[in-house]
């Protein structure tokens, strides 16, 4: 299950030490989109640890890399981007909910101009490239999970989420 007080702690840690620290979570996250994540290739419990912890990190990493310098950033957001593009091409159901809680922590309380690459990323994305093996309509409906509580969190906002 997704803790904030863990990602808000990741959230502090990326603050005070800045970008250094992002070195010491980069060979974990890389590991994570790379590696093929298939529920039985381990035990459920290790599976969802890897899902909780690369989502608490992402989670502090969207909130904390607004601290850096623009190029500092940029490497923050492809990480990021990254870890999300390889949970939202993944099938299995058993971390929507842990993803869906990262994401909404990450938006949370923020202006939608400042999350212009997230949103853009999340939308853009929303529906599966045509032509799948029948898992197109369950990477949509994965899809449309991950994003709710971002449109959920940025609603009230308004038109900047249209452009």
């Amino acid at each position: 299950q997704f803790v904030g007080s863990h990602a808000q702690m990741f959230k502090g840690l990326l603050k005070a030490y800045g970008p250094a620290v992002l070195e010491l979570f980069q060979p974990f996250l890389t590991a994570f989109s790379t590696e093929a994540h298939v529920p039985g290739r381990e035990s459920s419990d290790v599976y969802m640890g890897k899902h909780c912890l690369a989502a608490e990190i992402v989670g502090g990493l969207v909130r904390g890399h607004k601290y850096w310098g623009p190029e500092d950033q940029k490497k923050a957001q492809d990480m990021v981007t990254q870890a999300i593009t390889s949970v939202m091409s993944n099938t299995e159901t058993e971390s929507f909910g842990v993803w869906a809680a990262c994401l909404r922590f990450s938006v949370y309380d923020r202006h939608p101009r400042d999350l212009g690459w997230l949103t853009t990323l999340l939308f853009d994305n929303i529906l599966p490239p045509s032509g799948g093996l029948g898992t197109g309509s369950l990477l949509a409906c994965k899809r449309l999970v991950l994003v709710k509580p971002v449109l959920k969190e940025l609603a009230w906002r308004g038109s900047p989420l249209h452009r």
